[in-house]
């Protein structure tokens, strides 16, 4: 290449980069300007009239002010302030225009108006030109929230939501931003989580993410990564909040290196049944209990506390049989939050005290969480619902969940040859959430859910809901009647001699369209899962019957199997699978053995109430027959379970303090319960 050539190239680009950079030679202002706007700024803010007008005159008289971009830029504030987001967009376009040191505020300003009118490609071509340099921690924090809000990749959201921590001062700001965050990690791969901490580098929440990363590891059963994990996380900055969760990861990592090697495996009710069992007889100290004892929820919080008065050895247990020496004090929450609440404080200034067993209704339990946790004193609550224990170091959650009965239903079903599955739901609360529980797990397994209806739950009448389950309502007219000769033959044949009736019968299911194919309903699916109450199972059986849905095993959770059903479902429910909490008649020796101490002490038999008050007292118990009497080694040892012989089920403790539990599974097989041990 030529010298002058080149000459000629240098100079262009020296030429092109004053053009970009005009901003370097901009005028400063002149004293008559700065003391013009100074007078429009110093008027009330509350005047907007008075401060438009002034910053529109400072305009007019000073178009090409190095403090016009200023004006410009409080104009357009004062134009969002009243609603209108057309002159507040062409102020702001006006500022970023003016190259001053308002340009940046303008364009993000100008982006996160593009972000309320869900243009998110227009926000990013204004963020994309922001010098953050140039900005206040003020507009920094817009800037970082307009970044997050147009990020593409959920980790980028993350980093820049990290920036955005930096600049808040705010605690409850803090909290919102983190519970953002948690948001977001929660529905990332593990691929992504990594990709996110390298991106976080060591700001917060560096350390949440590799709790994560770690929760996820001991999850499958990753030992080694769950420990790179957890070091990884103690070298970086963690927020206050998260303390919890990383000593319970440390708990739990422990555990996976000192305890036996099938740590976070459940067994199964054959396998632990083999095992020794936990000798409590040397427990000795004292646990509170805090249960709702009067009110609407008294029967279900008797039932716990009887259940814990049974483990604890408060009754005599016969002749020569060793027995626990507990301390059990109790207090009724009567399912009041405050109460509850109120209890827990209470009981954790007794030092003898090692644990607090409840309580139930959701609303107390969270209550009584929040005071444990400020307390230090380990609570174990009989809930589903997770979120009581989550982030809190002293809480733990022992209830059966929902997703557990779904996903072994859809494993035993599996096992048995099902692969098609439908779901028969009631239209409540409850049937909503096991329908999406049952679903992932269907697809989890690499089952498929091929179809799906709902039910009113107070109906007595199921017809519409089974005939949209079999595609009914999608029939054309002549399957339609064919379908009504088909119903009308079946009916004739219920009055004649057995033989003529076997006769019509065959030729109505014999009959066909005109293509040559069956008439629907072609039940195309191998399992109806029907999350029902009892009441409920034992009218849509035989109306599944009746509408030729015969072929397909029902499946149900703890709600729909009782004795009811058993007696009038016949044949009905041949064949069924039930989940359940708690199953009296097992025959697991040491399920059987708490049923009939249950029963001779109290002459009734036990529920899966008192067997999970049962299970969460001798959780305790286990640690104090250790020697274990400080509260902080009590919990460390609950975070240590693994595949614990509960009489609610086999139970191991994650490491978020959520029970991981194996429910009972029931069979139906010639009108007699099969249980599933195995």
């Amino acid at each position: 290449m030529s010298a002058p050539l080149i000459r000629q190239i240098v100079l262009i680009a020296l030429v092109g980069s004053v053009v970009g950079c005009s901003t370097l030679f901009q005028r400063p202002a002149t004293e008559e300007e700065r003391r013009d706007y100074a007078r429009a700024s110093r008027i009330d803010a509350a005047d907007e009239d008075a401060r438009r007008e002034a910053y529109e005159d400072f305009l007019a008289r000073h178009p090409d002010s190095a403090l016009a971009g200023d004006a410009a830029l409080e104009l357009g504030a004062i134009a969002r302030r009243a609603g209108d987001l057309d002159l507040a967009k062409r102020r702001y376009q006006q500022a970023a225009a003016s190259g001053g040191a308002a340009a940046d505020r303008a364009r993000v300003a100008l982006a996160t108006l593009a972000i309320e009118a869900d243009d998110a490609v227009a926000a990013r071509a204004w963020l994309d030109d922001v010098r953050l340099s140039r900005l206040d921690d003020a507009d920094l924090r817009n800037a970082y929230r307009a970044f997050a809000e147009t990020a593409e990749r959920r980790s980028e959201r993350v980093r820049w939501l990290s920036l955005l921590r930096t600049k808040l001062a705010d605690p409850s700001e803090l909290v919102a931003v983190d519970i953002e965050i948690d948001g977001i990690l929660a529905d990332l791969p593990v691929e992504e989580l990594e990709e996110t901490a390298r991106q976080v580098g060591d700001r917060p929440p560096g350390g949440r993410v590799y709790v994560e990363i770690g929760e996820r590891a001991l999850a499958v059963n990753d030992a080694d990564a769950a420990s790179d994990a957890l070091e990884a996380a103690k070298r970086r900055p963690m927020a206050p909040r998260y303390a919890p969760r990383l000593a319970a990861l440390e708990a739990k990592v422990r555990a996976l290196r000192e305890g036996p090697t099938d740590v976070d495996q459940l067994l199964s009710f054959d396998q632990v049944a083999i095992r020794p069992r936990p000798n409590v007889a040397s427990a000795r100290g004292a646990i509170g209990v805090v249960l709702p004892l009067t009110g609407p929820f008294a029967h279900f919080g008797n039932e716990v506390l009887e259940g814990v008065l049974l483990a604890a050895g408060t009754f005599s247990s016969g002749a020569g049989r060793s027995r626990p020496e507990m301390r059990v004090v109790v207090r009724d929450s009567a399912g009041d939050p405050g109460r509850a609440a109120a209890a827990v404080r209470e009981l954790a200034e007794d030092g003898d005290i090692v644990a607090i067993v409840g309580p139930l209704v959701s609303k107390a339990c969270e209550a009584a969480a929040r005071e444990a946790e400020a307390a230090d004193v380990p609570l174990l609550a009989i809930t589903a619902r997770e979120s009581v224990a989550r982030d809190r170091e002293w809480v733990f959650r022992v209830r059966t969940r929902p997703v557990e009965e779904a996903q072994l239903l859809v494993e035993r079903a599996m096992a048995l040859g099902a692969e098609r599955f439908a779901i028969l739901y009631p239209k409540d609360p409850y049937g909503v959430g096991q329908r999406g529980l049952f679903w992932d797990a269907v697809e989890m397994h690499g089952g498929q859910v091929v179809a799906v209806a709902s039910f009113d739950p107070s109906a007595t009448d199921f017809s519409e809901s089974i005939r949209r389950l079999v595609g009914y309502t999608l029939l054309d007219r002549e399957e339609r009647r064919l379908i009504g000769q088909r119903q009308g033959m079946l009916d004739r044949a219920r009055r004649l001699p057995a033989d003529e009736a076997r006769a019509l019968r065959r030729r109505a299911r014999s009959l066909t369209t005109r293509s040559g194919e069956p008439i629907p309903p072609i039940v195309d699916f191998d399992a109806v899962f029907i999350p029902a109450a009892q009441d409920n199972l034992v009218l849509i059986a035989p109306q599944l019957a009746f509408h030729d849905l015969t072929g397909a095993r029902l499946l149900g959770t703890e709600g729909g199997f009782g004795d009811e059903l058993l007696r009038l479902g016949g044949n009905h429910i041949e064949g069924a699978l039930f989940a359940s909490h708690f199953y009296a008649d097992s025959r697991v020796d040491y399920v059987a053995d708490f049923a009939e101490r249950f029963e001779s002490t109290f002459e009734r038999a036990a529920g899966a109430f008192a067997a999970q008050g049962h299970d969460a007292a001798s959780l305790v118990l286990v640690q104090l027959a250790h020697g274990e009497t400080a509260r902080d080694d009590v919990r460390d040892g609950i975070l240590r379970t693994v595949s614990f012989p509960g009489v609610s089920g086999v139970l191991s403790m994650r490491a978020d303090g959520n029970a991981q539990k194996r429910p009972f599974l029931l069979g139906i097989q010639k009108g007699l319960v099969l249980e599933y041990t195995d």
